[in-house]
C-alpha cells in the first residue's frame, strides 16, 4: 500500500519507494497551477529513464511521474521553472484619431497596416498620444495619452473556469487588463477639470500581441478614436 504525504506549494508531491526490476524508483505527483498539461508532459517525457513512466490527470491538473530519484529531482526543478506566474508586465498604448488626411506636413500622421485601415475605413490616422506602461500585476495604473486623454486599468492573471476544454484552468503566459478605461480630459469655464469616459472594456493579452480597439462619441469616421494596445514580454516573479 502506498503511503501518501501532501506538501502544499507550487507543486504537490507524493513519494514512495518501490522495487521494479531491481531499480528503486519513486512516484511523485505534481499539481500544475499555470502551465498547460500538454506543455508540461511534453517537457518531462524526454527526461524519463527506461524505468520511468508518466501519468496525466487533466481534470485535476495533476502530472504523476515515476522514476529513479535523480530523475524526479530534475523533473521537480523543471516543473518549478515552467509553472510560474508572470509578475512584471510592459504594454505600449497608442491613441489614434481616424479621419481624412490633413494638410501636407502635419505632424503625428501615423502609418498603419492595411488591416487597421480596413477595420475603421479611414483615409488617415493621426497619433494623439502614446505611453509605455510597466508595472506589477494587481496594481492599478493610470497614464496620460497626449494632453487631452488618459487610460487606466488593472493588470491581472486571467481567471479560467474549471469547465475548460481540458478540464483544467490554464491562463498560460497571458495577462488580463481589467476595466481598461479611456477618458477625455477638458477644463470647464470655471477652471474645473472634467473627464468624459469614452471606453470601458477588458483585454486579454499574450506576449507580443497587438489589439486594436475603437472608441468615440459617434459612428462617424471623423469621430473615431483607435486604441492600440501592444504587449511586451512578461517576466516571472
Amino acid at each position: 500500500m502506498l503511503k501518501r504525504s501532501v506538501v502544499f506549494a507550487i507543486v504537490m508531491g507524493v513519494a514512495v519507494a518501490i522495487t521494479a526490476a531491481n531499480v528503486e524508483t519513486v512516484s511523485r505527483v505534481f499539481r500544475l497551477e499555470h502551465v498547460s498539461m500538454s506543455e508540461a508532459s511534453a517537457a518531462v517525457q524526454p527526461m524519463l529513464s527506461e524505468a520511468g513512466s508518466l501519468t496525466i490527470q487533466p481534470r485535476h491538473s495533476r502530472l504523476t511521474v515515476q522514476d529513479v530519484p535523480e530523475v524526479i529531482d530534475r523533473v521537480a526543478k523543471l516543473i518549478e521553472k515552467l509553472d510560474h506566474v508572470p509578475g512584471v508586465y510592459s504594454v505600449r498604448i497608442d491613441l489614434l484619431e481616424a479621419g481624412e488626411p490633413k494638410p501636407y506636413g502635419t505632424v503625428d500622421e501615423f502609418e498603419v497596416e492595411d488591416r487597421l485601415r480596413k477595420m475603421f475605413k479611414a483615409a488617415a490616422f493621426h497619433r494623439l498620444g502614446t505611453s509605455t506602461i510597466e508595472g506589477m500585476l494587481g496594481s492599478p495604473v493610470q497614464a496620460e495619452l497626449g494632453t487631452s486623454f488618459q487610460v487606466s486599468f488593472v493588470a491581472e492573471i486571467p481567471e479560467y473556469s474549471q469547465a475548460s476544454p481540458w478540464g483544467t484552468p490554464y491562463p498560460g503566459n497571458r495577462i488580463h487588463l481589467r476595466q481598461l478605461v479611456l477618458d477625455r480630459k477638458a477644463v470647464a469655464s470655471d477652471g474645473t477639470l472634467m473627464t468624459q469616459e469614452l471606453l470601458r472594456t477588458n483585454v486579454l493579452l499574450s506576449p507580443k500581441q497587438t489589439v486594436y480597439i475603437g472608441a468615440g462619441n459617434s459612428e462617424d469616421t471623423e469621430d473615431v478614436l483607435v486604441l492600440i494596445v501592444h504587449a511586451q514580454e512578461f517576466e516571472g516573479r
